[in-house]
């Protein structure tokens, strides 16, 4: 009878995304499930395909369920955004929930807010800056169509302080908003850091980059950045790429033209990154935008210094260069950073020194437990 009481009380969570594979929405998302305490929710995490990375990694109590198709099928994305949410709900979603998350606001977002669930909590958890990089979906283009799918929920999650500003830039409405930054677990991480692969041994400064390899991450912007150095005679560097995407040929093809073979390694997708970031000197973000990037926070996690381009998000983990150096957003800027450390190492060792303070200030549990709050 205990048992059954137990069960009764949970509170039956919806997490709604288009896959649970290897990005860093997925990654939180997996994050953050596998550790909300299973006496406390029953949760779901649903998809609009089945499979991938980080479902692998799920624990065994949550439940994950695509949303009709069992792998990817051409033209899924289409169908989101054609069909009207409340159609798309009905169709698709079947549970009773208590919380239902949007976790983006695109495709999960319109379906999201077409619930016919009075009861459940409605939550838009926004993972993007929605002025640099707006919603392919049209109910998201401008301030009128898509306050007809936010209005419809209960609360607004950004992931950064400068998200949120954003937002409310770009609709220029209000809606109940709560900053909650994405939680990272420490202990995992450096755990990880410990054993696995590292990078090559060597007398060059050793760069990483990690991000999957699309035209956000600004990978390209490093090649040519690569050649400029190269053009004025600097090559006492090496340069390692984790990750994988659609833009790996063109990547290869422009190390290879400039003949940067020698400088920048693509190392393709690594279970464990930790390892290889811990044996840098230095973590590199090259990205044009970004939310609030988890692989900065989990480098000084680590230990490693930071050069990152000036994303949302990067001044509040760098907190406004004191941890690390924030660059301008653009080929110039990756350029004077490089330089820069390249030519004064005493640079890195400063900010190495800085780290363990803000160390000391990335709690999970801490970050969880916002998250929590939220979901109560």
């Amino acid at each position: 009878m205990g048992t059954a009481d137990t069960k009764s009380v949970k509170k039956r969570v919806l997490f709604l995304l288009e896959a649970f594979d290897k990005g860093g929405i997925e990654k939180v998302t997996l994050d953050i499930v596998n550790n909300l305490d299973p006496e406390k929710y029953d949760i779901t995490v649903q998809t609009f395909w089945y499979g991938g990375h980080c479902q692998s990694l799920v624990n065994n109590n949550v439940h994950v369920i695509p949303f009709f198709f069992k792998r990817y099928v051409r033209g899924i994305i289409r169908l989101i955004q054609y069909l009207p949410p409340k159609m798309l709900y009905t169709l698709f979603v079947h549970g009773k929930y208590d919380v239902e998350i949007a976790a983006s606001d695109g495709g999960a977002a319109k379906v999201i807010s077409g619930s016919t669930n009075r009861k459940a909590k409605k939550i838009c958890w926004v993972h993007m800056d929605v002025v640099a990089r707006g919603s392919k979906l049209p109910e998201f283009q401008d301030a009128e169509t898509a306050k007809t799918i936010y209005e419809k929920f209960d609360q607004i999650v950004p992931v950064s302080q400068v998200c949120a500003e954003r937002f409310q830039e770009k609709f220029g409405f209000e809606y109940p908003i709560t900053v909650v930054r994405n939680p990272l677990p420490v202990e995992d991480i450096l755990n990880k850091a410990k054993s696995g692969n590292v990078l090559p041994e060597g007398n060059e400064l050793k760069i990483i980059c990690v991000g999957r390899l699309v035209e956000q991450k600004g990978f390209d912007r490093l090649i040519e950045v690569c050649k400029q150095l190269a053009d004025n005679g600097i090559s006492n560097y090496m340069i390692y790429i984790i990750g994988e995407g659609p833009e790996r040929n063109n990547l290869e093809n422009c190390i290879r033209e400039n003949k940067l073979d020698s400088i920048i390694k693509l190392i393709g997708f690594q279970k464990n990154p930790y390892s290889y970031i811990k044996s840098a000197d230095v973590f590199l973000l090259t990205s044009r935008d970004e939310a609030f990037p988890l692989v900065v926070g989990e480098s000084l996690i680590i230990g490693v210094p930071v050069l990152a381009t000036d994303c949302a998000g990067i001044s509040e983990w760098l907190e406004d260069g004191k941890y690390g150096m924030i660059l301008e957003n653009s080929i110039d800027g990756i350029y004077k950073g490089l330089y820069e450390i390249l030519e004064n190492s005493g640079i890195i060792k400063e900010y190495s020194a800085r780290i363990i303070e803000k160390q000391n200030e990335i709690s999970f549990e801490k970050q969880l437990k916002e998250f929590e709050i939220v979901l109560e």
